[in-house]
């Protein structure tokens, strides 16, 4: 399975509409709930400069409106946490609050990190 399948199947799971990069809804109003997500990789070189493994830098971005918006992103980031831990991702960080791009919504952030062997 490649990561990015594996991403996908974590994302999935979590029966939210998921979006790579911010999405444009144009006039249609938002989800009361969604995510969208950037990755970005590096390599991890041996002495040598073969590559090891690829380091991919997961952001995962919660969007939640309505009553209890902090409370419900919380719980998705808990959710989310919960099936990425055992699949070998590492948080990073992340943060909270709200945001400009969707003003209606509370965003949470997420910073996880996987090293993925590609010959697997």
């Amino acid at each position: 399975m490649s990561f990015f399948e594996k991403l996908d199947e974590l994302l999935s799971a979590l029966e939210i509409p998921c979006y790579e990069g911010q999405p444009d809804f144009g006039e249609e109003p938002e989800p009361e709930a969604f995510i969208s997500y950037n990755v970005y990789d590096y390599p991890a070189l041996s002495g040598c400069g073969k590559e090891l493994v690829t380091c991919y830098n997961v952001t995962v971005n919660i969007y939640t409106s309505g009553e209890n918006r902090a409370v419900i992103a919380d719980n998705i980031a808990h959710a989310l946490w919960n099936l990425a831990e055992p699949e070998g991702f590492v948080r990073r960080g992340g943060s909270c609050g709200y945001t400009d791009d969707y003003p209606d919504h509370y965003h949470r952030i997420i910073e996880m990190i996987c090293n993925y062997n590609n010959n697997e």
